[in-house]
């Protein structure tokens, strides 16, 4: 039987070469802490995870939608809770120049005070958020949502904004200026019938400076109160929905991100103690190679 040196070399050869490439792939898992470094080893597994991965990144831009519209949303309560407090105001100082006992001077004071907590209110309606917008203008967030000149008129349009915050899920993340201020009207204006809140305070301004103060007015004032505390609660329970769903994407993410480390992630003790095993199956391949190296050709022939 003819036996060939090189042959036995290369047989040693592989032997170690293998290990070694069993030693670097449990190293690379090692230090990327993943079970698997490529599909190919299981691709049940590899879909798994790119599936649980869409999920979550999915969930977390819900996470992300839902920051948004909370940051629209409580700014809108905030600017209703100061405009419900500047129309008390005004209601105040209606019934106070309502009074008999007021002279025509008292009640041109009056209507300068009401003026200004008219321009208030105006500014209210025209807030920004962080981002420059006015949240009450619609879509035309880049445009103030009432002028006062040359007339009150609205200049946004009557569209909510929705968003996406879970599968199925949207909530609308603010209210068009007009449903929450009162539509502007080009017709003759009278008390008790006037829906639009700058309309309605600037009459009463008018009709105090007239020296004839007119009841209805409170009428108005009245409505537009109950019309910010509809849009405001509208505005809270749209929150306790955003809580809401927040807590279930969490729960959602959470137990994603747990099936994904059940499947994906390395086993370290596992994988630690398969490394061991490699280096002293490698130490031994180098060794037997080594000392197939220093024999010579006769101590093959028996």
């Amino acid at each position: 039987m003819r036996i060939s040196t090189s042959w036995n070399n290369q047989l040693g050869l592989n032997a170690m070469l293998d290990q070694q490439s069993k030693l670097s792939e449990t190293q690379l898992k090692l230090s990327s802490g993943k079970k698997y470094l490529s599909p190919s080893e299981n691709a049940v597994a590899a879909t798994s995870m790119i599936d649980l991965n869409h999920n979550i990144k999915e969930n977390q831009q819900y996470q992300v939608n839902i920051g948004a519209a909370r940051q629209r949303l409580d700014l809108e309560e905030s600017a209703l809770d100061n405009a419900g407090s500047v129309l008390h105001r005004i209601r105040e100082l209606t019934v106070q120049g309502l009074n008999d006992s007021n002279t025509a001077t008292n009640r041109k004071q009056i209507a300068m005070e009401i003026d200004e907590l008219n321009k208030q209110l105006l500014s209210i309606a025209n807030t920004k958020n962080a981002n420059g917008e006015y949240i009450f203008s619609g879509y035309k967030t880049d445009q103030a949502a009432f002028t006062d000149t040359p007339a009150y008129a609205y200049q946004g349009d009557t569209n909510q904004r929705s968003i996406a915050i879970g599968p199925s899920r949207q909530v609308t993340d603010g209210d068009p200026g007009e449903a929450v201020f009162g539509t502007v009207s080009a017709a003759p204006l009278t008390a008790g019938s006037i829906s639009n809140v700058f309309q309605a305070v600037a009459q009463i301004s008018a009709d105090l400076k007239a020296n004839t103060p007119n009841k209805n007015s409170l009428n108005d004032m009245d409505t537009a109160l109950v019309r910010f505390d509809t849009i405001r609660a509208s505005a809270g329970a749209r929150l306790n929905a955003l809580d809401d769903q927040e807590n279930l994407n969490a729960d959602y993410i959470l137990d994603n991100k747990s099936t994904a480390s059940d499947i994906g992630d390395l086993d370290y003790a596992e994988a630690l103690s398969k490394f061991n095993l490699q280096q002293i199956s490698l130490q031994a391949a180098q060794q037997a190679f080594t000392k197939v190296q220093n024999l010579s050709l006769f101590n093959y022939i028996s």
